[in-house]
């Protein structure tokens, strides 16, 4: 099955797309990713998964490897290609405790960079080059409050000048409809709109909370390579990790194939001042806009076995909370 993938994605230069069984530790390293959203939590799931004895944490937070101001200049050629050999040399050499997993074969290692998700039109099939073993494990947020949240961090901890949030919106927004996203009508129209979306698009304020294209292209990738999405991705929401933390990350425990342990300690989160609640009239706004795109990603979801408990999710969740 992933004949045609690689042909296609991955130039194999003197070196096998799996590694052979004299160096299996690679295969752990990464085990798994997370690849965001972006302000959904990966980095409170990164640090209660860590907390895991069997899991050895890479050698930064967040590697941001697969990106391409890290990746693109020594890893990419001409064509589009991914330099296996060449980026997996670096990735061994400097991002990950290499002779720990050599040492202790229980030990398993995770790249946790919440940017990957967004970049859906070219991410999956370089990390699937690279590391087609790896699973996922995402996290997702009410699409509104990501969003919010992304826009109060780059304010905050940026040092961005102030821009109100509706310009800020409009201004995301117009690439979205001069790429044609907004009023594509089929699939193939949208794959298209959005990889010229994301060479227009800056934070990507509204992009980064429509989910289900990218997901349906993280998916497609997989199956490329020949492996279930639904048994190689798991997919959790912040908001289980408020309403159930211990069940939520031994779920995610018992995907990777680690034996539960209990959490110890709450995330220390960075502080993000969310004193002013978003306007009404513009909350309201945004879930007419997104209700489309959350249904596609709800059916998405329960199509591949995700959970009934998709169906409607966020807005339920949002009526509930105005009672």
């Amino acid at each position: 099955k992933g004949v045609a993938f690689t042909k296609k994605w991955c130039l194999l230069d003197r070196i096998s797309w799996y590694p052979p069984p004299s160096k299996e530790w690679q295969l752990r390293a990464p085990y798994f990713i997370l690849p965001g959203a972006k302000k959904s939590g990966t980095t409170s799931l990164s640090y209660y998964i860590s907390q895991h004895p069997m899991v050895e944490k890479a050698r930064t937070k967040e590697l941001q490897f697969f990106l391409n101001k890290n990746f693109r200049r020594d890893y990419v050629t001409q064509d589009r290609k991914t330099k296996v050999r060449e980026a997996r040399q670096h990735m061994y050499n400097f991002e990950y405790h290499s002779k720990k997993l050599r040492q202790n074969k229980t030990l398993i290692s995770m790249d946790a960079t919440p940017g990957y998700l967004f970049f859906s039109d070219m991410l999956p099939q370089r990390i699937l080059c690279v590391a087609p073993w790896t699973k996922l494990v995402i996290i997702l947020r009410n699409p509104i409050d990501r969003l919010y949240s992304n826009y109060q961090f780059v304010i905050e901890y940026h040092g961005a000048k102030k821009i109100p949030l509706s310009k800020v919106i409009q201004a995301d927004l117009q690439p979205l409809k001069s790429s044609g996203f907004i009023n594509a009508t089929t699939p193939q129209q949208e794959a298209t709109a959005w990889r010229q979306y994301l060479t227009l698009a800056g934070e990507g304020y509204v992009g980064r909370s429509l989910y289900e294209i990218q997901l349906r292209q993280w998916f497609q990738a997989f199956r490329d390579v020949g492996r279930d999405p639904s048994s190689q991705i798991c997919i959790v929401r912040l908001e289980d990790l408020h309403d159930n933390l211990q069940g939520t990350v031994e779920k995610v425990f018992s995907f990777l194939g680690l034996p539960p342990v209990p959490i110890q300690h709450e995330e220390v989160k960075v502080s993000t001042s969310h004193k002013e609640p978003m306007d009404g009239v513009l909350r309201s706004d945004l879930e007419t806009f997104f209700q489309p795109y959350n249904q596609k990603l709800y059916e998405l979801l329960m199509s591949h076995g995700f959970g009934d408990d998709w169906d409607g999710y966020w807005e339920k969740r949002t009526a509930e909370g105005r009672r």
